[in-house]
């Protein structure tokens, strides 16, 4: 029987839990768990560090989609070949396990863990001139990365909005701006307002973005926003139901490398990661997400 090697994620926006209540989770499921509370994502390294043969564990974030790109960075920059994942929701957004329909309760997502169904998984690592970076969900390039970066400056008591309040704020000042994007086969060089670059389904919270993604074929969904502020305003409503992919100013582009060549803001994740340049490659199954 594998150990699980569980971060918790202590400022997750979600349920809190002390140590002492995850033991006894855990426990009361006949699991082998060594449990890890961390505030600061240099935790998580420390401990994957630590713990770093697939063989013998298996590794579990509690939190949200944060919480879940820390543990991954963690497991693939140590060289872990193809760990087995799992994410317990505990978080604000959790967006991803979304995907998987994972129950939000902690001792039914545990059983559904249990199961030992796994799911072989791509991610992606994004690399700018100063940083880079793993990411497992959704990217954003331009207006919504902006957002996010705002989001980040607001005081705590607003935190659990953060999203929505950020959106609504820079929205009262935003423009299109020019985009400079090379795929292997495509390339876009003229105004958007964002672009969306997806391996998973869901962000923002629910928001249904690229429901034809696929999370295995080594391809990551592109969506450039090549409109209006305000057109863009109706559009990123229709993506709540993911009914914006209909309209001719979407364009829809897939590719397993990506340049982002302008200096626009880029949020991955729910994070905000950097300003381009930067160039993104596909990690095709990299890990086994439990389900």
């Amino acid at each position: 029987m594998k150990t699980y090697i569980v971060i918790y994620n202590k400022n997750s926006r979600g349920k809190k839990y002390t140590k002492e209540q995850l033991e006894s989770i855990f426990m009361s499921h006949d699991m082998d768990t060594k449990i890890f509370v961390t505030k600061q994502i240099h935790e998580v390294d420390i401990v994957i560090k630590k713990y770093t043969d697939p063989q013998q564990y298996i590794y579990c974030g509690i939190g949200g989609d944060g919480t879940l790109n820390s543990l991954i960075n963690a497991l693939l920059k140590n060289n872990i070949k193809k760990p087995e994942v799992a994410c317990i929701s505990s978080g604000s957004g959790s967006d991803f396990v979304r995907t998987f329909a994972m129950p939000n309760n902690i001792n039914d997502a545990i059983l559904r863990i249990k199961k030992n169904d796994n799911y072989l998984v791509d991610t992606s690592l994004i690399e700018s001139k100063s940083n880079s970076k793993y990411f497992i969900n959704v990217l954003n390039y331009g207006f919504l990365a902006d957002t996010v970066r705002l989001s980040e400056k607001l005081p705590n008591f607003v935190k659990r909005f953060r999203y929505p309040i950020s959106f609504w704020l820079k929205l009262l000042t935003a423009k299109q701006s020019v985009f400079d994007i090379d795929t292997k086969k495509y390339i876009f060089n003229s105004q958007a307002f964002n672009v969306s670059i997806c391996n998973g389904q869901f962000f923002g919270g629910g928001w249904n973005i690229s429901p034809k993604s696929s999370l295995q074929d080594g391809l990551l969904n592109i969506q450039i926003f090549k409109v209006t502020k305000i057109k863009a305003m109706k559009l990123f409503f229709l993506a709540k139901k993911g009914l914006h992919l209909i309209d001719p100013d979407v364009i829809i582009k897939k590719s397993d490398r990506i340049k982002l060549n302008t200096c626009q803001p880029i949020e991955i994740d729910g994070d905000f990661f950097d300003y381009g340049p930067a160039e993104i490659y596909v990690k095709k199954h990299s890990i086994q997400f439990k389900i």
